[in-house]
């Protein structure tokens, strides 16, 4: 209970910060902006339509789309990566709020393990950021299922693995506030492992190329393998809603894993590494 206690103590402290109030404000004018700008085509009652603009069901060589998929795609696919994006400018400062001289030592003072403060904090800033996105997909779902009479439940689902890779993410976020103790930092760090591991993606179809070494290549991939996969797991959680033609064009030129569940195993043995010796540096330190 006491656990549970803190998790919502931290929703609602993730909740009143400046950034997710924007998201909020910004997904209540994207959300009545599309509630007015989708309908179907009165011609044939089928054909989706934008501001009056039909969506084509072709992109030209042939190639086929179904339309409210393409589009609930783009949806999903910019509303995860903004999440994750802004969602660590918004809660990167929960950990080192929580080590703030009075505040730990209040927090400490409770029947609470270390493990599970730092693992409530965790869930409770994840869970803030992922409501704000949940109210987003939900306010989109509802449009699509009003107006057009499309409930894709897979849109829905999406969001629950993005609730996972932000959680699985926001272990690095943990550690490096852990020990350097600022929210600046720990924004840093974790945007340069975004940008690395989206870098190390390409790895065999251009890192590779730099040096034909094995031990250059192994270690590639260790750095690789060493955090979570987010653009992967992104990638995957997109495969509940469907597919577009420019998933095929990406594919090609990077890695594909045997099976779309593999990046979220590898994932959470990194995270879970991650996330133990945060633990163990939070069980040591003196307050």
């Amino acid at each position: 209970m006491r656990s549970l206690g803190m998790f919502l103590f931290t929703i609602r402290e993730a909740i009143l910060r400046g950034t997710l109030i924007f998201y909020f404000v910004v997904a209540t004018i994207v959300i009545a902006f599309f509630a007015f700008a989708i309908r179907v085509s009165p011609d044939d009652g089928k054909s989706l339509m934008i501001l009056g603009n039909i969506i084509p069901s072709t992109l030209g060589k042939g190639i086929t789309i179904n339309p409210v998929e393409f589009v609930l795609l783009q949806f999903q696919k910019s509303s995860a990566s903004f999440v994750v994006f802004f969602g660590i400018f918004a809660v990167a400062g929960l950990i080192p709020a929580m080590l703030e001289k009075g505040t730990v030592e209040l927090f400490l003072s409770k029947p609470l393990s270390r493990t599970s403060l730092l693992l409530s904090r965790s869930l409770g800033a994840t869970t803030g950021v992922i409501l704000n996105m949940m109210y987003f997909v939900v306010g989109i779902w509802l449009i699509f299922g009003i107006k057009v009479g499309v409930w894709h439940w897979g849109f829905l689902l999406s969001t629950l693995v993005v609730a996972l890779v932000f959680f699985l993410f926001f272990s690095i976020v943990a550690l490096i506030g852990l020990i350097t103790r600022s929210g600046g930092f720990s924004i840093m760090f974790s945007f340069i492992i975004y940008m690395l591991s989206g870098l190390l993606r390409y790895r065999t179809t251009s890192l590779y190329r730099l040096w034909d070494n094995t031990v250059f290549h192994r270690t590639l991939d260790s750095i690789y393998y060493a955090f979570p996969q987010v653009g992967e797991m992104l990638d995957n959680s997109a495969l509940l809603i469907g597919t577009s033609p420019f998933d095929q064009l990406k594919s090609a030129l990077v890695d594909q894993p045997s099976s779309p569940y593999l990046p979220f195993l590898y994932s959470f043995i990194s995270a879970t590494v991650i996330y133990a010796l945060a633990i163990r540096y939070f069980s040591k330190e003196d307050f």
